[in-house]
């Protein structure tokens, strides 16, 4: 062997360094990435399960608020159990209207973080006349 080849360059394991230095970088932009999916999905879940109950109480006064809740928790459940945790909802009638509101923590992969999700739907309640009569 020659000297020359016994000499060490001088960016020999630079590429080592780097990737010690960038895979915790990566590592947390994949979790965040993967973070906020969740939360949007959380957020699409909890706003169907409003839209349901809202669906639910429109159809007819006789639905008392707790069944529309109880309905829509359902509802909640069954499009993921672990999706929406500790779902509120709220049910509103005013003005020949329905407010349903669903709130609950969107599944986190950080440990500690609160993520809350909100999501609200509203519409008439559906009134039957006679015929003829507006």
């Amino acid at each position: 062997m020659t000297s020359r080849s016994r000499r060490a360059r001088p960016d020999a394991g630079s590429s080592a360094i780097e990737l010690v230095l960038l895979t915790p970088v990566l590592i947390a932009l994949v979790f965040t990435v993967v973070q906020a999916a969740l939360v949007w999905h959380a957020r699409h879940v909890a706003l169907a399960a409003a839209q349901q109950g809202d669906r639910i109480a429109r159809s007819a006064d006789t639905v008392d608020d707790a069944t529309v809740r109880a309905q829509t928790v359902a509802y909640l459940h069954s499009l993921g159990a672990d999706l929406v945790g500790s779902p509120t909802v709220t049910v509103t009638r005013s003005g020949g209207f329905v407010t349903v509101t669903v709130t609950g923590r969107a599944v986190s992969i950080v440990p500690g973080a609160a993520l809350h999700v909100h999501a609200v739907s509203r519409g008439p309640v559906e009134q039957f006349t006679a015929g003829g009569e507006p």
